[in-house]
């Protein structure tokens, strides 16, 4: 793969991450009856959230978040395969730290499905902490440090 650059989303790459968000949880909707619709309103979180990404010849990667109420909330991450373990899902979500700390924030938060125990385990090893349970639904936060010098 060749190298991976940044930049934050336009309404006109909205199918392109819809592609990318598909292609990230095609084994996850093939085996979770009840996962919800990762690529609905694709269009319309790039008009109103932070949307930032990973692109390599096209789309490989795609991070939506924003502030409520006292954290940085992360919408969705996504990776697509052909991406995956190069350290893609950890830079998009550097994006998500440095608006939090912009805002003086001190934590991200998120919410993931229970049966994604691959997504899960890589949240826990970038330092996430499960927080709540509620039916599938699993909220994960991320306490943040003090800004690195």
């Amino acid at each position: 793969m060749s190298k991976i650059t940044f930049r934050t989303a336009d309404v006109a790459d909205a199918d392109e991450v819809t592609r990318c968000l598909e292609s990230a949880y095609a084994d996850a909707t093939s085996l979770i009856e009840d996962l919800p619709d990762v690529t609905a309103g694709t269009a319309d979180d790039i008009k109103t959230h932070h949307v930032v990404l990973a692109i390599s010849g096209g789309i490989v990667g795609a991070i939506v978040f924003d502030r409520i109420d006292d954290a940085i909330m992360v919408f969705n991450l996504a990776v697509s395969p052909e991406a995956q373990g190069q350290g893609v899902a950890r830079r998009l979500m550097q994006f998500a730290e440095e608006e939090a700390r912009l805002r003086k924030l001190s934590k991200l938060r998120l919410r993931t499905h229970k049966m994604m125990k691959g997504t899960i385990a890589m949240y826990l090893h970038m330092g996430w902490k499960v927080t709540a349970q509620a039916g599938n639904g699993l909220t994960m936060e991320k306490a943040l440090g003090a800004d690195p010098d």
